[in-house]
């Protein structure tokens, strides 16, 4: 075989078995952490909190038995509630917020962090479900924000109380409750129903941190969030396992570059 022809069947092989660099798209449930090894999540008030009415971590029913009561919409129609975000039918995990400033936490504030491998991601966006109920003061207030291998964190999200307007939240029972100072986040007023949020594209490095802080001063005022994942697309080049038709092409090289002398001289 002429040399020529065989560079032509190498380079035929390579392009069939190295796959192109198209993106694949990823998510990373943040309130399922241990699901990835790219995710690293720490949160010192975990079960920190002396009183049962208070919490800062993730949840989940049936699962946790320490949810604080107010995060629960447990109304039925015999059974009468006044105050819930996450209903009996909502199994899913969620980061519940009730009562920070307490005898626990002499900071008042509370954060959990989240540290995300994202070497090689691009497009990446944060998502999450929000909700909040209570009456709250101008003093409550919640924040996400991230930082890319270590440089000044960027707000993502930023719920404060709006002090002058009023919230309608529908309960599970049927009833519904009016309360004052409800929390907004980016002027959209949050209610006991989620409500999804999504954030511009993140900046693209190696190391995400992604915090969670927040300060809410009673047990009557509850925020949930849910849903809370990281989308990105992969940009890593993958080598796919040798195709039929590549494994031919090498058997084709072998016999040719193994023929016999006198047999090569013949055919050319």
């Amino acid at each position: 075989m002429k040399p020529k022809s065989l560079k032509v069947i190498t380079l035929l092989s390579i392009f069939f078995m190295v796959s192109n660099s198209q993106a694949s798209l990823i998510s990373y449930d943040l309130l399922a952490p241990n699901a990835s090894t790219n995710i690293s999540y720490s949160n010192q008030f975990t079960n920190a909190f002396s009183s049962s009415k208070d919490g800062f971590q993730i949840y989940q029913q049936d699962q946790t038995f320490n949810i604080p009561r107010n995060l629960l919409d447990k109304g039925t129609a015999v059974t009468k509630d006044s105050l819930g975000i996450v209903t009996k039918s909502n199994k899913d995990a969620f980061f519940g917020i009730v009562d920070t400033v307490n005898q626990d936490n002499t900071s008042s504030d509370a954060v959990a962090t989240w540290q995300i491998n994202i070497a090689n991601l691009s497009a990446i966006t944060f998502l999450a479900d929000m909700a909040a109920m209570g009456d709250f003061e101008s003093s409550d207030w919640f924040e996400w924000r991230y930082s890319v291998d270590n440089k000044p964190f960027t707000r993502l999200f930023q719920g404060i109380t709006n002090d002058s307007t009023l919230q309608q939240y529908d309960l599970a029972d049927g009833s519904s409750v009016t309360l004052f100072d409800p929390m907004t986040v980016n002027s959209t007023l949050l209610g006991n129903k989620f409500t999804t949020f999504a954030s511009p594209n993140l900046t693209t490095g190696n190391l995400l941190t992604i915090e969670l802080k927040a300060k809410v001063n009673s047990d009557s005022e509850v925020i949930a969030f849910q849903n809370v994942v990281l989308q990105a697309e992969n940009n890593a080049v993958v080598v796919s396992e040798p195709t039929p038709l590549v494994l031919m092409l090498f058997a084709l090289i072998f016999v040719m570059t193994n023929q016999p002398l006198s047999r090569r001289l013949k055919i050319n």
